[in-house]
């Protein structure tokens, strides 16, 4: 059972909602935790809640699904979020990998008829790349035609390192907040006029309401941190300070070539 309460009085079918590659400007990021975004202005913003956490260790992996409830309106955009966490980076022990097919079905599992794409949450080091490529190219291979695959990205990678460009998914999502000894690195990089040096990283960013916005161009996807549960009153905030950044929040596709 999928132990997540969406409001469905009213619920849209998927392809009413939108494509797979198109998503509102603005994206709100639900954690867990109980979350009352039923007042949200569809057209404009669409909500990436964190569906499950999916846990490696000792060759196996465990599986939390999402326990909190969580509303949204009718007809909202959905992005299911699989957070995966390696036990072995925490203790600094080794720790062999999974099955990545084994994996992928776990985290496919969270496709719902109103999710329009599944979003992959993995700080994957060095030695774990050749995995978590493997495991993409499963869960692509598993995923309905109809549901779109992205992942986030650590600001390091998406600076110098090209390993993005040849992954299977049809957006990237640059996490530009929380980024511990890289944070004065990437912020200086951009406040230079810098931009990622991966084109797959220039359709969308993450960034945190609680931290100052790098000077990343406009005109991307903005998906959006909140450390606190969202109240209708900060979302407007912070909607409105996106707008004032942006220009415009009008609704647009814009998937990764």
């Amino acid at each position: 059972m999928f132990l997540l309460s969406l409001s469905l009085a009213h619920s849209t079918p998927f392809a009413a909602v939108a494509s797979a590659a198109c998503a509102p400007p603005v994206m709100l990021w639900a954690w867990e935790r109980p979350e009352d975004l039923s007042s949200i202005d569809t057209a404009t913003v669409g909500v990436a809640f964190l569906a499950r956490t999916i846990r490696l260790r000792d060759g196996g992996f465990e599986v939390r699904s999402r326990l909190q409830p969580l509303a949204v309106p009718a007809g909202a955009h959905l992005v299911a979020v699989v957070r995966v966490e390696h036990a072995a980076l925490r203790r600094g022990v080794a720790s062999s990998l999974p099955d990545p097919k084994a994996v992928a079905a776990a985290i496919a599992a969270v496709v719902r008829p109103r999710v329009a794409a599944v979003q992959v949450d993995f700080d994957a080091g060095r030695s774990e790349r050749e995995f978590y490529r493997t495991l993409l190219v499963e869960l692509r291979a598993v995923l309905p035609a109809s549901v779109g695959l992205q992942m986030t990205a650590l600001a390091s990678w998406a600076l110098g390192d090209r390993w993005l460009d040849g992954l299977p998914v049809d957006d990237v999502v640059p996490m530009l907040f929380r980024m511990g000894a890289d944070d004065r690195v990437v912020r200086r990089h951009f406040a230079n006029g810098g931009d990622f040096g991966s084109p797959r990283a220039r359709a969308s960013v993450g960034l945190a309401i609680d931290e100052p916005r790098p000077a990343v161009p406009a005109g991307r996807r903005v998906y959006l941190f909140n450390p606190r549960p969202w109240s209708p009153t900060r979302a407007a905030a912070a909607l409105a300070e996106v707008r004032q950044w942006q220009g415009s929040v009008a609704g647009r596709c814009s998937p990764v070539s």
